[in-house]
Order: structure tokens, then C-alpha cells, then sequence
């Protein structure tokens, strides 16, 4: 047993006990001492008055749940630099026995929402920082890139490194390096961008004053892009897509267990939309090597959603396949209408034999 700290009701911090993480395999010893492993985390709740902790008024957690218990993540660099590891699940793996893309974006989405637990942001249910939430503002995504160079298999263990930094006035940059924690080789980055919405008008606001000052207190010091590269994927434009398209499958629903605390569909549901147009036969012999998404509408239960897919030709090539690679423009639209949910773009690459 080891403790950790909580956010407590008074000024003072209240010391809660936690299990120690387990080994799952020898593999983990001897890895870089950077990564969590073999030992317990630590990390610290910022704790604050109730007043401040939780500025909707709708009670206060004097210690932390089971939950915020286990969540194994630590921060580094004055708390600007989170990071958590993950085992893959059974469940969590496709026929290629290795993680989907779902999956890496689901890990990758847990890892944001536990660092912002972790600053003891979370109050009903939403990890919103205080400031934002005394004036009704929450984050949604507006454009996510991810790059896997090697998925990796049921029982591997990952280990997602996640900071965050501004984008202009408006916006919010969330960065992530996903590695394999025994070789500690890099398989995969991660890159999404953020807007601030008023949860009252539905409408974006710009990120200043208070909530600025709030945001830059948790955000590195200096500058630090995981796409550093010049003319990088992550920020090449999603072209529309015209019609008709090569490949479609329509009239997708949302279930139930699509939907987040929000009531509207996950972010995560999106990606399996856009991939479900794509072609069996390039399923079965390729991956995917890059997705980008851009959110514009939200959907909700009810909804009936067309996605479509046409193969995009590299303008500086000419060529729409590239060393082995296929790339794809997505559009997915509610059914019937040319209103667009979401742009899409995908690059795969030739399944390994």
C-alpha cells in the first residue's frame, strides 16, 4: 500500500490509500526511468475549498472514489506533462490481433480526461476545469490526427505521454506520444485540437482572462509539438468530398451505447462510421496507417447517418498509391440532407505477412 493525496473539503490535504500496480511480466524490468513501472504513482490533487473546487454548487467529494484510486498516471515537469500506461484487453483487439484504431483513440481520450481528475477537475461527472465551469464553458473537439506506426497486441502494455499547450486565441492543442513499455519504442502520435463552447449558447467563446490564465497555469513552458516536422499530416487540409462517392454505407444508427455523459455520440463512435465505407478487401490486406477527423455536428440517438469514401490523389504525386499505401477522403452527412457531421481522411498501409 502506498498513499497518495486527495482533494479535500478543508485547505488541508487528506491523505487515501491505494493498491500498488502489479507487474504483469519480467519484460517490465529494467525499462526507462522515466516510465511508471514496477513502483507505485504518486501524484497530488490539488486541493481547494468547496467554493472553488466545485463552482457549480452540486456537492462536494471530500476524498478521492475507488476509481480516481486506480488510475495510475503520474506528472512530470511541474505537472504539465502527464502520463499513464495501459494494458490491452481482449476485447480491445481486431481480427489483424492487434488494437484498432478505435481503440488507440479510446486510450487516448481516457488519458486526457484522467489528467484533468488528476488536477481535481472533475465535479458531476466532468473533469472542467473550475474557472470554465463557473462560467458554463466546456471543451469540444474540433480536429484530431493520429499516426500508428506499429499497433500493438492483447496483452502489450502502452504508455501515453499527453500535454497540452494553446493554439491561438480560440483553441486548445492536446499532444500524445503512445509507446510500447517494454522496448520503449514510439508506435504512435496524436494531435487534437480543442475549442471552448459556451454550454448555454452553444456557441464558441474565446479563451481569455481568467480562464486563460487557468488554462496556460497547466500547459508546458516553452513550445513542444509532437508533429514537429514541417508539412506534417496533421496539418494538411481535408478537402470535401465530391459526389458521388466510390464507396458508401448508409443509413448508420447510433445505439444507446454510442452516446457520452452528454447524451450526444462519443467522439470514438466516429471513427468506426468513417472505416465502415471502406471496402472489405482493403480491410483484409491493409491498416491504418493515419486517420484525421474533423468535427463539425454533433449527433444524437435518432440520428440516420450516410458515410461515404473516395479514394484522395496525392496532388504533388498524382498518384493515389504510394509505396504500397491507399489514402482516402470520408464524409459522413445525415442521411438525405448535404449537411456534413464530419470530414475525414485515411491513410493505409499493407498489412506485414
Amino acid at each position: 500500500m502506498f498513499s497518495i493525496y486527495a482533494a479535500a473539503a478543508s485547505i488541508k490535504l487528506v491523505p487515501v490509500q491505494c493498491h500498488q500496480r502489479r507487474n504483469f511480466s519480467p519484460e517490465w524490468n529494467g525499462v526507462n526511468s522515466n516510465a511508471t513501472v514496477g513502483r507505485a504513482t504518486l501524484y497530488s490533487v490539488p486541493h481547494q475549498q468547496n467554493d472553488d473546487a466545485m463552482m457549480a454548487g452540486n456537492g462536494v467529494t471530500s476524498e478521492m472514489t475507488l476509481g480516481e484510486k486506480m488510475i495510475f498516471g503520474s506528472f512530470e515537469n511541474d505537472k504539465t506533462v502527464y502520463k499513464e500506461s495501459f494494458i490491452i484487453r481482449s476485447s480491445q483487439v481486431g481480427v489483424n490481433k492487434t488494437a484498432t484504431v478505435e481503440t488507440i483513440a479510446s486510450l487516448l481520450q481516457e488519458t486526457a480526461c484522467n489528467r484533468a481528475i488528476c488536477l481535481g477537475w472533475l465535479a458531476d461527472g466532468f473533469p472542467i476545469p473550475p474557472i470554465m465551469r463557473k462560467h458554463r464553458l466546456t471543451w469540444v473537439t474540433s480536429r484530431v490526427h493520429i499516426e500508428m506506426y506499429k499497433y500493438p497486441a492483447w496483452g502489450d502494455v502502452v504508455e501515453i505521454e499527453h500535454w497540452c499547450e494553446p493554439d491561438g486565441r480560440i483553441a486548445a492543442r492536446l499532444d500524445s506520444i503512445i509507446r510500447n513499455l517494454s522496448t520503449g519504442e514510439v508506435i504512435g502520435r496524436s494531435t487534437r485540437k480543442c475549442l471552448i463552447m459556451n454550454k448555454d449558447t452553444r456557441k464558441l467563446q474565446k479563451m481569455t482572462g481568467e480562464v486563460r490564465d487557468e488554462f496556460l497555469a497547466t500547459c508546458t513552458k516553452s513550445p513542444r509539438y509532437v508533429f514537429g516536422e514541417e508539412n506534417n499530416q496533421s496539418l494538411k487540409k481535408i478537402s470535401k468530398l465530391n459526389k458521388p462517392a466510390e464507396y458508401s454505407e448508409l443509413g448508420l444508427k447510433p445505439r444507446r451505447a454510442d452516446l457520452d455523459m452528454n447524451n450526444h455520440v462519443n467522439n470514438v463512435t466516429y471513427y468506426s462510421w468513417l472505416l465502415q465505407s471502406i471496402p472489405q478487401d482493403i480491410v483484409d490486406t491493409h491498416e491504418v496507417e493515419a486517420i484525421t477527423i474533423e468535427y463539425r455536428q454533433e449527433c444524437q440517438y435518432g440520428d440516420i447517418i450516410d458515410s461515404l469514401a473516395s479514394t484522395e490523389v496525392d496532388i504533388e504525386s498524382l498518384n493515389p498509391i504510394s509505396e504500397g499505401r491507399l489514402q482516402f477522403l470520408h464524409l459522413l452527412q445525415f442521411s438525405g440532407t448535404d449537411r456534413e457531421i464530419n470530414r475525414g481522411r485515411t491513410v493505409w498501409r499493407k498489412l506485414q505477412k
